[in-house]
Parts: C-alpha cells; sequence; structure tokens
C-alpha cells in the first residue's frame, strides 16, 4: 500500500535547536511554571507551534506530504470468519442482482395490469435488497479503518484500496488499447468501445436453455486473473491435524452495465484539474440512468439550480450533430440567464417563490 503523512520540513537539527531555544528562554506558562517542568506533551506542543512558525518563514510552508509504499500481508488461515463473513454477502447481494434481472424482464412479458404490478414490485424490492447489502459491504471496508473497532486493520484497509487502485488503473490500459475511457470510478470504469467491438454471445444449451457470455467482462476478468489472483490462499481441510489446503483463489469480477445511449460529463472549470465523480448516463429510451455529483441530486440545494438541470440534462439527447445538441441545451440556457437578468420579470409571485 501508500502511505501518506505530513511532515514539518525543518530537520532534525532544527528540531533540536528550536528545542534547546525554549529550553533557554525565560518562558512560562500560566500557572508560572518554566518550560522543564511542563509535561512531556505540553513541551511538544510548544516545540511544534514554534517550528510552525519557523518553517513558515523559513521555507515558506508548514508541511511537506510525502507518500511511501509499503508491504504487508493480513492472514486469516486460522480464524477466517471476517473474510467469510462478506463472501457470505457478497453473494446473497448476487442473488437479489441476479432475481432483479429476472422480475425486470418479466415487466416487458407481462400480459395484464396485475402481472405488470407485480413484477415491477419484485424488481423494485430485490433492487432495494441488492443496494442495502451493498451499503453493508462498503461498512465492512469502513469498519477495519475506524478507530476503537474491535477487528481494526489499518494494513487490510491499505490493501483493499492499493489493490482496487492498481485494479482500475490496469482496467483503464486495457481499455486505451480498444477504446476509450471516460470515468474512472473507486469501483469501475465508464468507457466507449467501437461498435465492431464483441459485445454479448448467447450459447444455446442441449438442455434447451440459454448461457450469456458478456465479452468485455470476460476480458476483464481475464485481466484481472492474471494479475490478482492470489495463489496461496489456504483452506482448512483438518481441523484436528491442523491441515490446510493451498489453492489459487480470486473472488473479483467485472460486471457490464449498459450499453448507455448517452454520458454527460461536465469541463472543469480550471486548467489541468479534473472533476471526479460527476456525471450523467442516459437509457437509450432517453430516460436519466445514473446521476452523480449534480445538484439535482441533493438535498438542501438552491431550487433554481435543480430546475435548470432537470431541464437542460434531456437536452443533450437532442439533434443529429453537436451544433443541434449545442443549440437545443442553449435554449434552456439562455432562457434562464433571462430569468436570472430580469429577476424574474415574466415568472408568476408562486413560481419565483418556488426558486
Amino acid at each position: 500500500g501508500v502511505g501518506r503523512g505530513d511532515n514539518t520540513p525543518a530537520t532534525k537539527g532544527e528540531y533540536d535547536r528550536t528545542k534547546d531555544q525554549l529550553s533557554r528562554e525565560n518562558a512560562v506558562d500560566e500557572e508560572g511554571r518554566p518550560f522543564q517542568d511542563w509535561t512531556e506533551k505540553e513541551q511538544a506542543k510548544a516545540v511544534s507551534d514554534r517550528l510552525k512558525l519557523y518553517s513558515k518563514n523559513a521555507y515558506k510552508k508548514t508541511k511537506v506530504t510525502e507518500e511511501v509504499t509499503r508491504t504487508d500481508t493480513v492472514c486469516m488461515r486460522e480464524n477466517d470468519f471476517y473474510v467469510d463473513t462478506v463472501r457470505q454477502f457478497r453473494d446473497r447481494r448476487y442473488e437479489y442482482k441476479k432475481l432483479t434481472k429476472v422480475w425486470g424482464k418479466k415487466i416487458g412479458k407481462a400480459k395484464t395490469p396485475q402481472q405488470k404490478k407485480e413484477a415491477e414490485d419484485s424488481a423494485l424490492v430485490y433492487d432495494s435488497l441488492q443496494v442495502a447489502h451493498k451499503c453493508i459491504l462498503n461498512s465492512f471496508y469502513g469498519y477495519v479503518m475506524r478507530k476503537g473497532a474491535r477487528w481494526r486493520s489499518m494494513e487490510m484497509a491499505g490493501i483493499v484500496t492499493k489493490t482496487g487502485a492498481d485494479l482500475i488503473v490496469q482496467a483503464r490500459k486495457l481499455i486505451e488499447q480498444i477504446g476509450r475511457p471516460l470515468e474512472l470510478d473507486t469501483d469501475g470504469i465508464w468507457c466507449i468501445l467501437p461498435g465492431s467491438f464483441p459485445n454479448i454471445f448467447t450459447f444455446e444449451l442441449e438442455d434447451g436453455g440459454t448461457f450469456r457470455l458478456e465479452y468485455p467482462c470476460i476480458m476483464l476478468n481475464a485481466d484481472v486473473h492474471d494479475n490478482f489472483t492470489n495463489h496461496q490462499y489456504q483452506k482448512i481441510k483438518d481441523p484436528v491435524a491442523g491441515k490446510y489446503e493451498t489453492h489459487s483463489e480470486c473472488s473479483i469480477y467485472f460486471e457490464l452495465d449498459g450499453p448507455y445511449r448517452c454520458m454527460v460529463l461536465p469541463a472543469s472549470t480550471e486548467e489541468g484539474k479534473l472533476l471526479k465523480k460527476r456525471y450523467a448516463v442516459f437509457n437509450f429510451d432517453g430516460s436519466l440512468a445514473e446521476l452523480k455529483g449534480f445538484e439535482l441530486k441533493r438535498r438542501g440545494e438552491l431550487e433554481l439550480i435543480k430546475t435548470f438541470q432537470s431541464q437542460v440534462f434531456e437536452r443533450f439527447l437532442d439533434g443529429s450533430t453537436l451544433a443541434d445538441c449545442y443549440d437545443s441545451v442553449a435554449e434552456i440556457a439562455n432562457h434562464w440567464i433571462d430569468i436570472l437578468d430580469t429577476r424574474g420579470e415574466s415568472l408568476d409571485t408562486d413560481e419565483l417563490v418556488d426558486l
């Protein structure tokens, strides 16, 4: 993992001189005690404050951030309850995701309003359950970083974040050889692939069923398997004799979402500074598939901005060329600029108050 820490730019010699200077000064605290009689904690704080002031004048900065690469191993061979619990939650989430897709297909095949309503309700329930399990799974990782936690392990947390970051970077390098990455997320990658690139294959089984294979997932999972498999994973075979069985373990899999019709990524307001986790994704029917980072999704934001965003997003799907799209978006933008310039003269009092 990568350890990041903030240090003072001052050297060890400057630290010793600062401490010696404080001990020679006739400095006393509120109770009239000299520096030598202060507690170790009080002395350390006084030296830190003085060094901070010195560094500000001498180095024009008060701290230096350093990154150090460290290696560690977290072994749960004797008692693997934690990793087993995480695996069980993950597997249960997969079951709910599968059921969400099953009932989602039944919505389109429903012949009566009652069947459609039942399918919609079931799809919503299973989707809610899989999201709830996702939140709990994320909490397992957050828990091991929490101070005071019974099974706290910063080493485990560091390995998780480093492995996740390396995995996404590796996926980006692979995607760059085929298409264009659009957004790197903590646990996924948004990208554009050529229309001619293999996508989904459906195999007909001998028992009459079908097997669906998503090629982009297979490609990324093969890459993960080659680079991130643990070849020394051990599982208890004989608890009495204490014998273990070693095998290769790789439980990280990519899942395919999409394809989608459109993804809107706002431009940065500063050169060289990228915006993170701020995008809107649209389905082929024009509905919003995913929205992240915009005021429209947040509570407590200015209603005017949320109303503007709700109207302008759907306009990104208009037109057959980029110029047509921009003209349609500009129409909404100009309308709201006029409202701001005229201070809402064209609006009713009720509409103005709502904004």
